[in-house]
């Protein structure tokens, strides 16, 4: 598997955060309305996920200042932060704020990096409204005025994405361009979610530490029991629902899946040959039993002291 860093640039306001199972779902889509974009048709392709993943995405990440800023990894504080006791308990607040860090080869231990505050998006609210057709006006519920939050990043976001060797970067780099051109997520039938790609090119990041004894994940994933010695994470509830045409049926939603959120940081249970970890998520959906989400996270390697 090759591993590509990809820059995109957003167009619009976003109706939710760019993660990796969700922009797993737009690749499948995309690949259904195009089936030979990739010479290889959609069923074969999500008939082999679960032992030869194709492609494996990671979340959206800010690139500011000509650096990649990755999520802080999700382990207790005074694991990544090296100060006193009583240094801590006064500076925690503080601390708590430094959320992310700038990506680096080779990454030095996590408890040397030095974490940052950065603010890459802002929120609004917009209030909307559903006219009753009969009235001509709002009224009682479900025509109530609801608010919707915005999502507004000021600045370039990067995707990694590992390719398996059968498949083009080209062909993938024209999908992703095909879902910034159609929009991305929550509300992009309203003109949200859209983005252009800048640039891309290929990264190896497996190989960028060799004193490593743990793994940092890159995107929302369920790491198989006998992958995993120890982990810390974040736990995310995806509350699924099915899109493009399955969108309408009598029951679009998925089963939830419980992931580790990104920035998890795993010690696996022997040397990891792969450059990434998890498995294929199935039995999904009522109408559409074949359904499969990402699972699968890219991982760096990194040092716990």
């Amino acid at each position: 598997m090759k591993i590509y860093i990809l820059k995109i640039k957003p167009l619009t306001g976003f109706g939710s955060l760019i993660k990796g199972d969700s922009l797993f779902g737009h690749i499948c889509w995309q690949i259904f309305y195009d089936p030979h974009i990739f010479k290889i048709p959609i069923q074969e392709l999500i008939k082999e996920y679960d032992e030869s993943p194709f492609v494996i995405v990671s979340s959206a990440y800010p690139e500011m200042n000509g650096k990649i800023y990755l999520k802080r990894p999700s382990m207790p504080l005074h694991k990544l932060f090296k100060m006193k006791s009583e240094d801590f308990v006064e500076e925690r607040k503080n601390i708590k704020k430094r959320d992310y860090f700038a990506f680096e080869q080779p990454l030095k231990p996590l408890n040397e990096i030095s974490y940052e505050a950065i603010n890459f998006f802002t929120k609004n609210s917009q209030t909307r409204c559903t006219i009753n057709r009969i009235t001509g006006t709002t009224g009682e519920a479900p025509f109530t005025p609801y608010v919707v939050d915005t999502i507004y990043f000021n600045c370039n976001l990067v995707i990694f994405a590992g390719l398996r060797d059968d498949i083009d970067v080209e062909a993938f780099v024209e999908i992703i361009k095909k879902i910034g051109k159609y929009g991305y997520g929550k509300d992009a039938t309203a003109g949200y979610g859209k983005f252009n790609v800048i640039e891309y090119e290929e990264r190896k990041l497996f190989e960028s530490i060799s004193n490593f004894n743990a793994l940092y994940t890159l995107s929302p994933s369920v790491p198989k029991k006998e992958e995993v010695k120890d982990i810390y994470f974040t736990p995310f509830t995806r509350f699924g629902r099915h899109g493009s045409i399955f969108a309408k049926t009598k029951n679009p939603f998925k089963n939830p899946v419980i992931f580790a959120d990104e920035s998890a940081v795993i010690f696996p249970s022997k040397n990891p040959t792969k450059p990434y970890i998890g498995q294929a998520i199935r039995n999904l959906s009522k109408v559409c039993p074949e359904a499969v989400t990402q699972g699968y996270s890219l991982v760096l390697p990194v040092e716990v002291n």
